[in-house]
C-alpha cells in the first residue's frame, strides 16, 4: 500500500516538474525576449557613446551627417549672460564644406567668398565686410591658438546646414539640408552600434521619434583629389560605406548618435522633414556653393591660343610687323609682371597692339606673370598689394579694352604659399567676371610636390585653366630629355580631367627646343639653351646630324659630338616639329579639350600654322 502510494506521489512530482519546466521555457524563449525592449530590461546593454568610442566627454564631440570626427579641433562654446554661443572651427568647414574659407595670417583677416561675393571678418569685430560694404553680427569670429571659430548662427546664415548643440552630450551635430528622415514606429527601438542583433546598444528611442536614415559619409573636399603612386591618374578618397545587414538600417539620432535600428522599427520615410531650411533667413541672396563647376564666360568656339614675349614697349611694335594666322583666336602678349619692390605690376602694354590684334579678329589675354618666389611671395601674401594689383587690372582693361586675363603664377614651392595663390584669383575673379572678361591661369602638369597649387580649386575659380604640358625636362634638369614626350603629355591630361572639366581645360604646347649640351668624359649636369624650330634644324643640319623618330617619345632625336677646348661634347635635342605637334593635337582632340596655348609665338616653323589650320579651321 505504501508503495503504490509512493509511485503515485513520484509521478505527480514529474508532471508537476515538466510543467514547470515548460513555464520557464516559454518564459525564456518568449515573453523575456519582450520584456528585454523594455527600458528597464536593456538599459544594461547601454554602453554610453563617450565609452565606447574611447572620447573624452569634457572635449566637445563634431558629428557630420554620417560621420563622427575624431580627430581636429573640437568646437568650441562661450557663455555669456546665461547663455550659449557655439562657435565650428574654420579648419572643420574649409575641410568639409567650403575649401575656399581662408585666413590671411598677414592681414588679421578671415575670408569667404562666393562667384560674386568676398566677404571679411575680423577676430571680436561686430562689423564685417561684404563686397567692401558694411554689416555687423552679434556673434564675431574668434580666433583662438591659431585657429579661427565661426559662430553656428554664422554658419547656419551662409550655408545650407543645420547645427545643433546637445550640451547633455557635449557634441554639436552638423546636418547637411537636404536629409532623408524617419520616425520610430515601435513603441522603443535599440539603437545599436552595429547591424546586429546582440550588438551593444547606443540609446534607444520611443515611438515618434526622429532619425536620419542612411546619413552620407562625407569625406574631405581635400581629400577629393589624390594621385597614384605612378601619377598616371587620380584617384577618389573611396568614400565611407558602413557594411550593413539586410535587416537594418543606419540611422542618426536627434542627439546625434549614429547606430543601427531595425528596419521594421521605422515608417514615414521624408525627404526634408525637419531639414527643410527654405524659410530660414540667408546672409547672402543664396547660399553658399563653392563646388559648383559653372560654364566659362566665353561664346568663341575652340581656342587656338598663342603666347606673344614683350621685354620692352618698342616690342610690340616689332611683333605687329608679323600678322596672326587665320587659326588663331587668342593672343596672349606678356605684359603685365609682379613687381616686388614696388608691390604692384610693371607694364609694357600698348593700344595700338590690341587694336591691331581685334582687327584680325583676335582676342588679348594679356598675360600677368612672376619670375621668381620672392617676388611671388611680396605681392601674394600681402593684402595691400594683392588689392593694388587687382586694381590696376582692372584698370587696364578698360584702359587697353582687353577681352581677358592670363595669370601665369609658377614660382610659389612652399605649401603655405598656394592659398595665396586661390584668394588672389578669388578676389580677382569677382571683377573680371563683373566686366565681362575671360580669366583664365596657367598650371603645371599634377606632380606629388606641387598638389599645394590645389589646381581643382583654380578649376572651380577661372573660366580656364592653361596646363603647360611641357618642360618634362626643364632648363637645369640634372639629365636631358625630351621638352615633351607623348606619355608625359598624355598622362598630363589624364590627371587634369580629375580636376578640371575638359570644357575648361586648355592644353599647352611647345614650339622650342632644348638643346643639351653634354661633357662626355665629365659627370656634371648637362647645360641648355632654347632654340625655336627652325634654329634647332640649323644647329644639327650643320653638323651633319641623322634624325631618328623615336616612336615612344614621338619626336625626332638627334645627336652630334664636337671638340670644343680640348673636350669632347655631345649636343642632343628631341624635336618639337610639326609631325610631333600633330601628335599631341590628337590629346586634345580624343578629349575635347577647350582648347590648345602654345609657348611662343616667333619659335614655330611655318608648317606649323598650317597644322593648326586643320584642327581650327
Amino acid at each position: 500500500m505504501r508503495r503504490r502510494q509512493s509511485n503515485t506521489f513520484l509521478r505527480s512530482f514529474i508532471v508537476t516538474l515538466a510543467i514547470f519546466a515548460s513555464i520557464l521555457l516559454l518564459i525564456w524563449f518568449v515573453l523575456i525576449p519582450q520584456f528585454r525592449q523594455l527600458p528597464f530590461f536593456s538599459n544594461r546593454d547601454i554602453v554610453p557613446f563617450h565609452e565606447h568610442f574611447a572620447l573624452d566627454p569634457s572635449v566637445m564631440t563634431l558629428v557630420f551627417d554620417g560621420q563622427l570626427l575624431r580627430d581636429g579641433t573640437p568646437p568650441m562654446v562661450e557663455y555669456r549672460g546665461g547663455l550659449s554661443f557655439v562657435y565650428l572651427p574654420a579648419s572643420f568647414l574649409q575641410m568639409y564644406i567650403d575649401p575656399f574659407l581662408f585666413w590671411d595670417d598677414s592681414a588679421g583677416v578671415f575670408f569667404a567668398s562666393t562667384r560674386f561675393e568676398m566677404l571679411e571678418f575680423m577676430p571680436n569685430m561686430s562689423t564685417f565686410l561684404i563686397n567692401d560694404r558694411p554689416y555687423t553680427t552679434e556673434t564675431p569670429i574668434r580666433r583662438v591658438d591659431g585657429e579661427v571659430f565661426v559662430n553656428i548662427e554664422m554658419v547656419e546664415g551662409l550655408y545650407s546646414l543645420i547645427v545643433d548643440y546637445v550640451p547633455e552630450y557635449n557634441m554639436v551635430v552638423v546636418s547637411s539640408a537636404n536629409q532623408t528622415t524617419a520616425t520610430v514606429a515601435a513603441s522603443s527601438a535599440n539603437v545599436r552600434y552595429r547591424a546586429d542583433s546582440r550588438a551593444q546598444i547606443v540609446t534607444q528611442l520611443q515611438l515618434d521619434d526622429e532619425v536620419v536614415i542612411n546619413p552620407g559619409g562625407n569625406i574631405p573636399i581635400t581629400n577629393t583629389f589624390l594621385p597614384n603612386a605612378e601619377f598616371s591618374t587620380f584617384v577618389p578618397y573611396p568614400p565611407i560605406i558602413p557594411q550593413e545587414e539586410e535587416d537594418f538600417v543606419r540611422v542618426r539620432t536627434p542627439q546625434g548618435f549614429l547606430g543601427y535600428v531595425l528596419r521594421e522599427e521605422l515608417s514615414n520615410h521624408t525627404v526634408n522633414n525637419r531639414f527643410d531650411i527654405s524659410g530660414r533667413p540667408t546672409i547672402l541672396p543664396t547660399w553658399i556653393n563653392n563646388m559648383e563647376q559653372h560654364p566659362p564666360n566665353w561664346s568663341g568656339g575652340k581656342i587656338n591660343m598663342v603666347w606673344e614675349v614683350v621685354y620692352h614697349p618698342d616690342a610690340n611694335d616689332i611683333h605687329m610687323r608679323t600678322p596672326f594666322h587665320s587659326s588663331l583666336t587668342v593672343v596672349s602678349p606678356q605684359w603685365f609682371r609682379f613687381n616686388g619692390d614696388d608691390l604692384r605690376l610693371d607694364s609694357v602694354a600698348s593700344r595700338a597692339y590690341v587694336d591691331w590684334a581685334h582687327d584680325q579678329g583676335v582676342y588679348v589675354w594679356p598675360l600677368v606673370f612672376d619670375v621668381n618666389q620672392r617676388e611671388a611671395r611680396a605681392i601674394l601674401m600681402n593684402r595691400e598689394a594683392r588689392q593694388t594689383v587687382i586694381d590696376q587690372i582692372v584698370t587696364f582693361v578698360s584702359w587697353y579694352n582687353l577681352d581677358g586675363i592670363n595669370i601665369d603664377i609658377e614660382h610659389l614651392f612652399a605649401e603655405e604659399e598656394g592659398p595665396y595663390k586661390i584668394q588672389f584669383l578669388r578676389e580677382l575673379a569677382i571683377p573680371m567676371r563683373e566686366m565681362g572678361v575671360v580669366l583664365s591661369a596657367d598650371v603645371k602638369v599634377p606632380m606629388e610636390w606641387s598638389r599645394f597649387y590645389r589646381r581643382y580649386l583654380i578649376g572651380l575659380t577661372v573660366d580656364f585653366v592653361v596646363v603647360m604640358t611641357y618642360d618634362e625636362h626643364w632648363n637645369t634638369s640634372p639629365v636631358s630629355g625630351p621638352v615633351a614626350s607623348l606619355p608625359w603629355v598624355q598622362n598630363g591630361i589624364a590627371n587634369m580631367l580629375m580636376e578640371v572639366p575638359r570644357e575648361k581645360l586648355i592644353m599647352g604646347l611647345p614650339f622650342y627646343n632644348r638643346i643639351w649640351r653634354e661633357v662626355v668624359l665629365d659627370d656634371g649636369p648637362p647645360t641648355t639653351s632654347n632654340r625655336g624650330m627652325g634654329a634647332t634644324v640649323e644647329f644639327f643640319e650643320e653638323r651633319g646630324v641623322v634624325w631618328e623618330w623615336d616612336s615612344t617619345i614621338a619626336s625626332y632625336y638627334g645627336e652630334v659630338g664636337a671638340v670644343e677646348d680640348g673636350q669632347a661634347v655631345l649636343y642632343r635635342v628631341w624635336r618639337e616639329c610639326a609631325r610631333s605637334i600633330t601628335m599631341k593635337l590628337q590629346v586634345h582632340v580624343v578629349n575635347d579639350l577647350a582648347g590648345i596655348a602654345s609657348w611662343r609665338r616667333g619659335f614655330e616653323s611655318p608648317d606649323i600654322w598650317e597644322i593648326l589650320g586643320r584642327y581650327f579651321p
